[in-house]
């Protein structure tokens, strides 16, 4: 099994070119193996082979093109070794056949592989925020939280809640609540360096992930983020303001779910409070931590 994962993401890099190239030669290879056993030796189940390469990998059009090409081996083969057919049509009338059969194969083929690509982006992607999914986050965080633990670097995780959404939702309906989110979402983004991720966890949670950022680095972005937030939302004339637990950890070594229940963590520290603040923390390793320069909480907005 990881034989074949490994497999398919080598496939997945290559691209549509390579895919089309790597189809025409097994397309090749088995007309000539189809050709050396003879006409009365039949080996239509092998075209099969870059047939499903081409179809899964480069898509539904190169399935079909391959399909086509697949049986021209074919009928070639059969010109070739002269196989003595009681009419000269019977061959064309097979090659048909065969391009029929694989083409519909080669069709279903794409179309099944189109909607695995599409379930898997909708697992893994809010669709109504375009940010990533908490599936796709945590698998995000194990990563990052990996590679700063090995380079000995930190890595900052906060932890956002929209504070009085259910009111927004409640007074305005459901339509401003979710353009309230999509708004969340954009500033997160633009507030994203390449490397770091943002996502919405679910309801009016959000997450952003910023590796190889201290708690000097975490604090200015945060609190910048954090005042853009606000002035979009006095600018819709919306009471809501934000949580923010903001965890830097220096030289990790904890899992995903133990990152974020301490970023959650932090985060209903200043909801249970105040609400409208940012909370920020620095945890060295798994279990030694200390307040950051001073109180843990500061206003914001």
């Amino acid at each position: 099994m990881h034989r074949f994962a490994s497999a398919d993401r080598f496939l997945g890099r290559l691209g549509r070119a390579s895919i089309v190239g790597w189809s025409l030669v097994g397309v090749l290879l088995v007309g000539a193996a189809d050709y050396f056993t003879g006409a009365e030796v039949s080996m239509s189940l092998f075209y099969l082979g870059p047939l499903a390469l081409a179809a899964w990998y480069a898509g539904r059009r190169a399935g079909i093109g391959i399909a086509a090409m697949s049986c021209m081996a074919w009928y070639g083969v059969q010109l070739a070794t002269g196989y003595p057919y009681s009419h000269p049509a019977i061959p064309v009338w097979n090659a048909l056949i065969r391009f029929g059969f694989f083409f519909v194969t080669g069709s279903l083929l794409g179309a099944l592989r189109a909607s695995l690509l599409e379930q898997r982006y909708l697992a893994r992607t809010d669709v109504l925020t375009g940010l990533h999914g908490r599936r796709a986050f945590e698998d995000r965080l194990a990563h990052d939280l990996a590679m700063a633990q090995r380079h000995g670097s930190s890595l900052t995780l906060a932890y956002l809640d929209l504070d009085n959404f259910k009111d927004v939702n409640d007074t305005r309906g459901h339509a401003a609540g979710d353009g309230l989110l999509r708004t969340t979402g954009h500033l997160l983004t633009t507030a994203l360096r390449k490397t770091d991720t943002a996502a919405r966890l679910g309801g009016d949670e959000f997450a952003l992930l910023l590796p190889e950022t201290d708690a000097q680095g975490a604090k200015k972005v945060v609190e910048a983020l954090a005042r853009d937030l606000h002035a979009a939302f006095s600018a819709g004339g919306l009471d809501v303001t934000c949580s923010i637990g903001v965890v830097t950890f220096v030289e990790p070594g904890l899992s995903a779910t133990e990152a974020l229940a301490a970023a959650d963590g932090l985060m209903y520290e200043v909801k249970r409070g105040s609400k409208a603040g940012t909370a920020f923390r620095v945890v060295d390793g798994v279990a030694r931590q200390r307040a950051d320069e001073g109180a843990p909480a500061t206003r914001t907005g």
